[in-house]
């Protein structure tokens, strides 16, 4: 079934969980859409996900092996499978339809692909994602409906802003949504006036400050989703290199890989106490060890994706990259 976006909220409140696809070019969009798709499936107990991110070589098989791998603990499992071409193949078209035509209650499925043409839009495997679950669309928006958008987010904050205020940002931000979202955050957080004339807005978003990258690291780990898009955001306008993110992220990813075993060596201390539950512990301990090792193991993986996208060694933005392995990052810690 296809959803417009105006009516995934609604969807999603109405139906119990089912096989999700976003299709689409508009980041803040395509974001969105999935932050809420997750949010309903964890509602609904989905407490594990497992990212695949389709490359060359990938072995379409693990994403059967997903499907069975139920946890040894019951928890629900969300498959994030991320196709950057579009493209999953003949074998990547079985697959997903095979998975399909198996699901269980245990298991739930989010497909993440750009824009697709005509041809994909018919092909097999995405009729049989539209056949039993939702397929949204997402269109980038034209002039007037990104004023619309704009004048409405500013409205939600609290402002009521003069036509040149909004086609003003409207220009400023040339379509991108994620961007147009920062500008209207720099507003919220520096405007005390809540009446918006065109010369407040020129001083508060050119005299602003800008991000950097000890802030992306702290904003990471504090786990704040909603500043990690904006900075995002503004150190790309600010045209700071991808690769410096880059390796910011991947040091954290490293560090959180050394601190982790260290708490569990705290956790085993205090459990050793309880000597009559020491062999229960020990095989939890285990199933969390091999839990972490798997998270920070794929955190590394998205790492190297992010650094042949940068490179040009594969298809993608290395900009939305960042952003998605800066959220991942924070999941993690």
């Amino acid at each position: 079934m296809q959803i417009r976006f105006s009516q995934l909220k609604d969807r999603l409140a109405k139906s119990s969980v089912f096989p999700f696809m976003v299709s689409g070019d508009e980041p803040y969009q395509h974001m969105l859409a999935c932050d809420m798709f997750r949010a309903r499936v964890i509602e609904h107990g989905f407490t594990e996900r497992k990212i695949l991110t389709v490359e060359t070589g990938f072995d379409w098989s693990e994403l059967a092996h997903e499907q069975s791998n139920l946890s040894l603990f019951g928890e629900r499992t969300l498959i994030d499978l991320r196709i950057p071409n579009g493209k999953p193949g003949a074998a990547g078209s079985k697959a997903i339809i095979n998975f399909i035509e198996n699901i269980h209650d245990d298991v739930a499925l989010l497909i993440q692909v750009p824009r697709l043409d005509r041809s994909g839009i018919n092909s097999a495997w995405v009729k049989a994602v539209d056949k039993v679950g939702g397929l949204l669309r997402i269109w980038p928006l034209n002039e007037m409906e990104t004023r619309s958008w704009i004048h409405q987010k500013l409205r939600a904050k609290g402002f009521t802003a003069t036509g040149e205020v909004v086609a003003y940002i409207t220009q400023q931000v040339e379509g991108n949504l994620l961007a147009a979202m920062q500008e209207i955050e720099k507003i919220s957080l520096f405007s005390d006036n809540k009446k918006l004339d065109l010369k407040t807005i020129h001083t508060l978003l050119t005299n602003s400050s800008h991000y950097s990258l000890n802030e992306l690291m702290d904003v990471v780990l504090k786990g704040d989703a909603a500043r990690i898009i904006r900075i995002i955001a503004g150190l790309k306008k600010e045209d700071v290199a991808p690769p410096l993110l880059l390796w910011g992220l991947t040091e954290q990813v490293r560090k959180l890989a050394e601190s982790k075993p260290d708490i569990l060596v705290r956790r085993n201390t205090q459990q050793d106490i309880l000597r009559s539950l020491s062999a229960i512990h020990q095989q939890n301990t285990d199933v969390c060890q091999n839990d972490l090792d798997s998270k920070t193991s794929d955190l590394l993986k998205q790492c190297a994706r992010v650094d042949r996208v940068i490179k040009g060694r594969a298809f993608g933005d290395p900009w939305q990259e960042l952003l998605q392995l800066s959220i991942a990052t924070r999941n993690s810690v």
